[in-house]
């Protein structure tokens, strides 16, 4: 049959003057002698001629008769051919912007990407080989840059009035002056807004850094109350605490988005917001007598600098806050958004089934330990989701991954008693400990099997190959290794000392497979 002899003859995949190989049968395409004998049957007299050796085996040399069936049956295989292919043409699309040289405002131009149509590409394959093509177009689609080149030019005459001047901003008798060039350093087109007439926004890494960097005096930090243990250890005192004062940036960035438009006003109020202390004065008094009532360890490598320090920053933010009776604590909310701004650095986090270069990443480190104190300290828990995929140095079925603005830790403090949050952290662990006056909660549990396993589509042999533009062009990692994915649960049962069962809650983690995947750079 044609089709079966076509499995071993490459193809090639042209697109805008590059051309790459690909041949089916090493990217996981066979012939289903099955459904295709099923199907020829069926077309066939009820099947009965099929009885006849001498023409069952002229049908299969001829290939007149019979539309082959043919599919991919290694998933694996052909996941690495797409992304070879994904490789020879795919663009990541570039935003054009404004710049500021020798004190005149020009647009850097962008372009458009292209990807690669994945379900596109496996119907042209296999029909190329089904017939007698050897040659095939990329399927390419276009993926358009979030501000064009139309939109930056558009935008240059509001924006040549916007930044031309200096803008005051103001807080308590005292100036911070923006220069025309610090405007411009801050400002990024805003594509929303190029047809409104407010095509700039100052919601930037570069504008946040500046402006936390003129502005630092205005803003002062709350500082904690103390609980100082007397010399005698028999007693304590409590150092007051005292609120501080912290600038609402949001605030501040939408003021300045709409004074630069202004032409008659350069001016803007700087608001600002009065900040509590994590730990109160009457907090600290009435945790001078606390206990521990429940803590947690986990361990990580070292090797990661910018994942240590994630981790570091969330534990920073953490150590110390107080959950009020009553409260539902929130880790998203606690901690706020992970930006480079906001002093978080770019680590692995989970996407797509692979892990991927992004702000922030390491900080489940801290919500999967925050959440083992929480569990073993008898808390009701809220909001909890184990991660997309399988990792195997996170208790089994206790780990809880977050995400902000989508995916959250909450845990309801639902005694009477304020309960403290300790967090610490070194290059290789972080620890965090929970604290109240008194407690009387015990927690037992039962971890179930592993159910419904489901292996990844690559294997090490035929891993995925994804593009990493933090790598250098031509660079090529070692192979990630993939996961199987699985259910599991966890049944807990929270009493009090006397034996008094308060509750019982199931905590369930789906887990899909990971893939293996190897990372090429460019």
């Amino acid at each position: 049959m044609a089709a079966a002899r076509n499995l071993a003859r490459p193809l090639r995949i042209s697109a805008a003057g590059v051309t790459v190989s690909l041949i089916p049968s090493n990217a996981g395409i066979t012939l289903d002698a099955t459904e295709t004998v099923r199907r020829a049957e069926s077309a066939q007299d009820g099947g009965a001629w099929w009885n006849d050796a001498t023409r069952r085996l002229r049908l299969w040399r001829s290939g007149d008769v019979v539309q082959p069936v043919l599919v991919v049956s290694d998933r694996a295989a052909w996941n690495r051919a797409a992304d070879d292919v994904a490789l020879a043409f795919e663009q990541l699309p570039v935003d054009a912007r404004l710049i500021l040289a020798d004190g005149a405002l020009s647009v850097a131009a962008g372009n458009d990407g292209v990807v690669v149509g994945r379900t596109a590409l496996e119907a042209a394959v296999l029909a190329a080989v089904s017939g007698s093509s050897t040659a095939l177009d990329a399927p390419l689609t276009s993926v358009g840059a979030r501000v064009t080149t139309e939109q930056a030019a558009q935008s240059m005459d509001a924006a040549r009035q916007a930044l031309s001047a200096a803008l005051e901003l103001a807080y308590q008798g005292t100036t911070y002056r923006l220069t025309s060039e610090d405007l411009v350093r801050m400002a990024a087109v805003d594509p929303r807004g190029v047809s409104t007439g407010h095509p700039l926004t100052f919601d930037t890494p570069q504008a946040h850094a500046l402006l936390e960097e003129r502005l630092a005096a205005v803003e002062h930090q709350p500082v904690d109350a103390i609980i100082q243990p007397a010399d005698d250890r028999k007693g304590f005192t409590v150092l007051p605490g005292s609120d501080g004062t912290l600038v609402e940036w949001s605030g501040l960035i939408a003021a300045l988005e709409r004074s630069v438009m202004n032409r008659d006003r350069r001016y803007v109020p700087i608001p600002t917001t009065p900040a509590h202390p994590k730990l109160t004065t009457l907090d600290a008094e009435q945790l001078g007598v606390r206990r521990e009532i429940a803590s947690f360890t986990t361990y990580f490598s070292a090797g990661n600098a910018a994942r240590v320090n994630n981790i570091r920053q969330v534990a920073s933010i953490l150590d110390g806050m107080v959950v009020q009776p009553g409260e539902t604590f929130s880790f998203n909310q606690s901690v706020g958004p992970r930006t480079k701004a906001a002093g978080f650095d770019e680590a692995p986090v989970i996407r797509d089934g692979t892990l991927t270069p992004g702000v922030g990443g390491g900080i489940c480190q801290v919500s999967t330990t925050l959440f083992n104190a929480a569990f073993f300290a008898g808390l009701p828990v809220v909001e909890r989701r184990s991660h997309s995929f399988y990792i195997d140095h996170y208790p089994v079925g206790r780990d809880a991954t977050v995400s902000y603005g989508a995916v959250d830790l909450k845990f309801r403090n639902d005694s009477d008693r304020v309960v403290l949050i300790s967090v610490t952290s070194t290059d290789r662990s972080v620890r965090v400990s929970l604290a109240a006056p008194r407690w009387d909660r015990e927690v037992t549990y039962a971890t179930k099997p592993f159910h419904d396993l489901v292996l990844p589509s690559s294997t090490e042999q035929n891993p995925r190959r994804l593009r990493d533009p933090a790598m250098a062009v031509g660079q090529t990692s070692a192979v990630e290794a993939g996961v199987a994915g699985r259910k599991v649960e966890i049944v807990r049962t929270v009493t009090r000392a006397d034996g008094t069962t308060l509750f019982t809650d199931t905590f369930e983690s789906v887990y899909a497979p990971k893939d293996y995947v190897v990372r090429v750079g460019g």
